[in-house]
């Protein structure tokens, strides 16, 4: 059975995700990046719900511990803030994923079978718009950034009305410091669909002169898009 770490200092949430999460996975859940870390030292987990925001250690130290640390663990990123500063430095450091606060049962249900399907995929086996889709936000966790963007032109040809594949191509375009590049692809998400959050957030935040280091709705580029209702 796969085992699954919870780290946040809000018990309702620890609360939720354990519930959702115990009849198919072993769960822990703890309070504090500190405390998650003293875990990670010692036993395996194949997943790690991380909140951003926390007393003691937050999210963004432990994952940068996590990485520096070498543990192997996959990290889904938790925030209440949906702000899209953060997401290039936690997807340098190694976070597969991203939601927003609040969430269903069933978000988190499909981002969990999503992150360990992906983690499964093999290339040779690759043939469909959504599973070159996975592939590529694989390779870009991998940093193999050459793959991905190989993976996300094969989904254009199969679907050229999507954004999604071109907000990602700009997302490995930013991860790679070419922000001529990444704008570009953002705006040919946009033309495609003007509508599209993801790419409009990337769009302005790129083109913003603030600093900015951390997580957000960019995650991979599309990683848990929240749609406006």
């Amino acid at each position: 059975m796969k085992k699954i770490l919870i780290v946040d200092d809000e018990k309702n949430i620890r609360k939720i995700l354990d519930q959702c999460l115990k009849k198919e996975y072993e769960v822990k859940a703890v309070m504090n990046g500190a405390e998650a870390l003293e875990i990670l030292e010692k036993e395996k987990y194949d997943l790690v719900f991380l909140d951003i925001n926390m007393p003691i250690m937050d999210g963004m130290e432990a994952l940068e511990k996590i990485s520096k640390n070498g543990i192997n663990v996959s990290v889904i990123m938790m925030t209440a803030y949906g702000t899209i500063e953060r997401a290039v430095e936690a997807m340098k450091l190694g976070a597969v994923d991203f939601i927003n606060k609040p969430f269903t049962v069933d978000e988190i249900t499909e981002l969990v079978n999503k992150v360990f399907q992906r983690e499964s995929l093999r290339e040779e086996s690759v043939t469909a718009y959504e599973e070159y889709l996975e592939y590529a936000k694989k390779c870009i966790l991998e940093r193999d950034y050459e793959n991905a963007v190989k993976f996300l032109e094969k989904a254009v040809s199969k679907n050229i009305s999507m954004p999604e594949p071109h907000n990602l191509i700009g997302a490995v375009y930013e991860l790679k410091s070419d922000m001529l590049q990444a704008k570009k692809h953002y705006r040919v998400a946009l033309d495609l669909d003007p509508t599209y959050l993801p790419a409009k957030e990337n769009l302005h935040r790129s083109s913003s002169s603030l600093e900015y280091s951390g997580f957000s709705d960019i995650k991979l580029g599309e990683f848990r898009k929240k749609k406006k209702k």
